[in-house]
């Protein structure tokens, strides 16, 4: 048995929503229904052969369908839920593919006939948060973007509070799409400086702000045990939380670095003792969670079904000794320094601290009664566009953050460089809701999304990359480019073989497929041109002489990063900026 709809100018199936709050998901199955069909699917109560879509008593998250000859059900646990329905459904039923706007956009497929097998399905996450935040600007492509999680089934966008105007654009840009779908809020992000702007108070009240060295300062992090200091970060947080009922958590979260109050009160909170992966500071983690939780009883008062979340990075990254988190905070680890060439859980011979954030990460466990979440850097967004695909590390990440029960994530992104990283969000959706998903079989529908007939070789050329310049090197952090030394044309050899290949296949393709290739050839030249500065840079930083052949490199690499700009596959002004600073290393 089968429900079925054929290519006619009208039809007796009629969508329905059970809740009006279900309209802008009625309205996506109808219009995309028709589009795939070439019938019109009227919206409302309709005749007994109706889709309708239901909020149900479904577990957090969940969602689903029930498939019938007379009808189909869509439900879930809420409107976000069931938005997420209708887009599985679409996805397995008629063939729409939801590739990003920053990839020429979505792949609707036309049918004369639709036929549907009758089947009961139910779906639900291994992770119930997935979210992204935007790194730094909200804008036009920010809107695309939530589209486009809705469609991938993410479910929360985080504001960046510290960027300059960026809660202002979310309120005039994004704030009535995300809202329409039922994609959940948070404000966070190093947002003492939001909630307290030194601009604001510093001249009148130096005292709300940390004693460094003797001196009170704008340039560090609040003096946390200030009674006023709470007191007035509370009323701020209540106050937006009340004009914005769809911010349902707003993150405390410390100024990026450190500059740790000094003053007697801060230093009588906890001992005096080095942090354990950055011994220049001393921890400061017992200390910032008692401000974050004197913040939030207060904000409970008003906000009882609030949130406040806690970012636990550099120094205050290990898990607290004294200080109890409360249920009404969410927990966001940071592991900072971690290595992107080994697997958090299980890499004994990793250089980098990934097996002593793995240990904190198993302590904190036990030490949170809500939520354990990720603010991780999977994004690669600080390592100046590099190619360097995660088809390995990703799915022993996910499962080993499944296993010891995390909740979710928080990823920063960035447009400009989706050529070579929105392979990783796509396969991170997957091992969202599967952290055992196939990842050979993810990859291959995505890349013949994505490559059209260019994708076997695209998928040659990716692995190749990985294996032999990623899986076959050190260690790797974004804040050390020494490792692209490596990209040479001779180790690369292999891989822009494949990659050579892939433009003569795509060159008769869509221009969506020909534009793909293109961005990932932009992004093997790129390698090569970091590899070859990174290489003079070190020559020069032994011999003097050599610094002109450094100089030369940069400026060909800045050339080309301005050149690209526009492509979607790299950031310039990262790059830029990258150059200008390493390169006064030599003066």
């Amino acid at each position: 048995m089968s429900l079925c709809v054929s290519n006619n100018s009208t039809t007796d199936l009629t969508v329905a929503a059970a809740d009006a709050r279900l309209a802008f998901a009625a309205d996506e199955l109808a219009r995309y229904l028709a589009i795939v069909t070439g019938a019109h699917f009227p919206l409302g109560e309709g005749p007994e052969r109706a889709v309708s879509l239901q909020i149900n008593d479904a577990p957090t998250e969940e969602h689903g369908w029930d498939i019938r000859p007379d009808g189909l059900t869509l439900f879930g646990h809420d409107t976000l839920s069931v938005l997420h329905a209708v887009y599985h459904f679409l996805e397995e039923h008629c063939g729409c593919r939801w590739l990003a706007e920053f990839e020429d956009g979505e792949i609707i497929p036309r049918r004369e006939t639709l036929s549907v097998p009758c089947e009961q399905r139910r779906f639900r996450p291994d992770f119930a948060q997935r979210a992204f935040t935007n790194y730094p600007d909200i804008d036009r492509l920010t809107v695309a973007m939530c589209d486009w999680m809705a469609k991938q089934r993410f479910n929360r966008f985080m504001i960046f509070a510290n960027a300059e105007g960026a809660f202002e654009a979310y309120e005039q840009v994004l704030q009535r799409e995300v809202v329409a779908r039922g994609l959940k809020i948070e404000l966070g992000h190093h947002s003492c400086k939001y909630f307290m702007p030194p601009s604001e108070l510093f001249d009148t009240h130096p005292e709300y702000f940390a004693l460094i060295q003797g001196e009170r300062s704008p340039r560090g992090q609040l003096c946390t045990s200030s009674p006023e200091v709470v007191a007035l970060v509370a009323e701020r947080i209540s106050r937006l939380m009340s004009a914005h009922p769809e911010i349902d958590t707003v993150g405390l979260w410390p100024n990026d670095g450190y500059g740790w109050c000094e003053c007697e009160r801060c230093l009588a909170l906890e001992p005096q003792e080095p942090s354990r992966l950055w011994p220049g500071y001393p921890r400061r983690t017992d200390t910032y969670l008692q401000f974050v939780n004197q913040v939030a009883e207060l904000v409970a008062q008003d906000h009882p079904d609030g949130f406040l979340s806690a970012l636990f990075y550099v120094n205050y990254v290990e898990p607290p000794r004294q200080v109890e988190v409360l249920p009404q905070v969410k927990v966001y680890f940071a592991p900072f320094q971690r290595c992107f060439r080994h697997p958090l859980g299980g890499a004994p011979d990793c250089r980098r601290p990934n097996v002593q954030y793995a240990e904190m990460l198993r302590q904190w466990r036990p030490l949170v009664p809500g939520q354990l979440l990720l603010f991780e850097y999977l994004m690669l967004i600080d390592m100046v566009s590099v190619p360097y695909p995660l088809y390995r590390l990703l799915p022993e990440d996910f499962r080993f953050y499944r296993d010891l029960g995390v909740e979710g994530y928080v990823l920063e992104y960035r447009p400009a460089e989706w050529g070579p990283y929105g392979q990783h969000a796509h396969l991170i959706g997957e091992l969202s809701w599967d952290a055992d998903a196939d990842v050979q079989a993810a990859l291959d529908g995505h890349f013949s999304d994505l490559y059209g007939p260019a994708a076997g070789e695209m998928m040659a050329f990716w692995t190749s990359l990985e294996e032999r310049f990623g899986q076959g090197g050190g260690c790797v952090h974004h804040y050390d480019l020494g490792y692209t030394r490596r990209a040479t044309h001779q180790l690369l050899r292999p891989a822009l073989d494949c990659l050579g290949r892939a433009v003569a296949l795509a060159a008769s393709a869509e221009p969506r497929h020909r534009e793909a290739v293109a961005q990932a050839q932009v992004s093997a030249q790129l390698l090569l041109l970091l590899g070859r500065w990174q290489d003079s840079l070190h020559q020069a930083m032994k011999i003097a002489k050599l610094a002109d052949d450094a100089i030369v490199a940069a400026q060909e690499l800045v050339d080309f990063a301005q050149r690209h700009a526009d492509s979607g596959a790299l950031f310039a002004p990262g790059i830029m900026r990258r150059v200008e600073g390493e390169m006064a290393r030599l003066q």
